[in-house]
């Protein structure tokens, strides 16, 4: 195998949203995330690296891109804030955490390399996405602190996401 080759897509899960749900809220717990401030170190202690991409590069795509060996990289655009990038982080760890392990088990001595950028008509990338963005919500917001923190006004600040993503949590909780 070679140059891309060596790369596969995310494969999805196929879970439902409760599992999949459950499942980033279960991940929280065993990392004792506080709040996505916490990410770069939980990427370092996990073989990680994050790296940013150049403000001029055309490509702006973020990415995840795992190696064969599970060690990979999440690349940020140098377009975001520190709020969105924490999203952005907790998104490509739903998709390692999520999609890795199926493409690990069926395309041996792969790699995986996935990206925001998706064909719309390919639909288990889209899957894929969808997956990745439920996880990164429930893995940064858990329901029951969420609610109590929407309540009470502080949401995004709590969990160090954006307004956007608090408002995105909120109203698929049934709260907005």
């Amino acid at each position: 195998m070679s140059g891309s080759d060596m790369y596969s897509p995310p494969m999805p899960s196929r879970a439902s949203r409760a599992k999949i749900s459950e499942f980033a809220e279960r991940q929280r717990e065993h990392t004792g995330l506080r709040n996505g401030f916490d990410l770069p170190e939980l990427v370092k202690q996990n073989q990680g690296t994050l790296s940013y991409i150049d403000f001029f590069d055309e490509d702006q795509t973020d990415a995840i891109v795992v190696e064969p060996d599970g060690s990979f990289c999440i690349r940020l655009s140098s377009h975001t804030s520190a709020l969105r990038n924490n999203f952005t982080i907790a998104h490509e760890l739903g998709h390692l955490l999520l999609h890795w392990p199926l493409v690990q088990k069926s395309k041996l001595g792969s790699g995986m390399r996935a990206t925001r950028r998706v064909d719309l008509s390919n639909e288990l990338l889209l899957r894929c996405e969808w997956e990745a963005n439920l996880f990164a919500s429930a893995f940064l917001m858990p329901r029951g602190p969420f609610k109590k923190a929407h309540n009470e006004g502080y949401a995004a600040e709590e969990f160090g996401v954006t307004q956007s993503a608090a408002r995105v949590r909120a109203a698929d909780l049934g709260m907005a």
